[in-house]
């Protein structure tokens, strides 16, 4: 299986805008409560307190909101891609019974383990990468027509040594509670913002939409 996969829920006309900075989240422990042994269906699914607010807040700031998440068990064989965008449909319908304005733009999973050595699975920055491909360049409309699919996320060459690179927007963001989200993040310019996973965005918000907050530091 090549590529990460891609769900999206905007209308792909709306959420296409070079000039609106893009909030990258996490999914499990950012939005979601984390499980041992993955999040394995919608009936597993739990928000945690604040989510819905928060992803609202984010649009009603002006921001994109592309969820980034590793998800090996795609690849492991527990489960496959439909599963996926079923537990994917219940997260936006439970963000959205939180708050109205709490649509997400993209959903983008990488389904692959450690060991496929794919350019997707963070701390490569494959999936953001592509979520900044998706939802602000012209090459939107023939990457994607609304069907839930596989899209190309390319290994990219990243100089981890060298100085943080610069963001495609200066208020880009990366939530996370691993350092791999953290890694990801760094990896293409962004704000960085670490929570505890019993916490989540909610933690966070206040900061993401500041605009005189850089962040949290984070050395790779």
């Amino acid at each position: 299986m090549r590529g990460a996969h891609v769900q999206m829920f905007a209308a792909l006309e709306a959420a296409l805008d070079h000039s609106r900075p893009i909030a990258f989240l996490d999914r499990d422990g950012v939005l979601n409560m984390g499980r041992e042994g993955y999040v394995n269906g919608p009936e597993e699914l739990a928000l945690l307190p604040g989510a819905g607010r928060s992803v609202g807040d984010l649009k009603r700031a002006g921001y994109l909101v592309c969820v980034v998440t590793n998800q090996s068990p795609v690849m492991r064989g527990l489960w496959g891609l439909d599963r996926l965008e079923q537990i994917h449909t219940a997260l936006q319908e439970r963000l959205l019974a939180e708050d109205a304005d709490a649509l997400l733009d993209a959903v983008i999973t990488c389904p692959h383990r450690r060991r496929d050595n794919c350019g997707c699975r963070k701390p490569q920055p494959g999936m953001l990468a592509l979520g900044h491909r998706l939802l602000r360049t012209h090459e939107a409309p023939t990457l994607v027509r609304h069907q839930p699919g596989l899209h190309p996320a390319p290994r990219e060459d990243v100089a981890w040594w060298s100085p943080k690179p610069r963001p495609p927007h200066p208020l880009d963001a990366m939530v996370g509670d691993r350092r791999s989200d953290m890694g990801a993040g760094w990896a293409v310019g962004a704000r960085l913002f670490h929570v505890s996973a019993h916490l989540g965005v909610s933690s966070v918000v206040n900061r993401v939409v500041d605009e005189q907050d850089d962040g949290d530091f984070f050395e790779p």
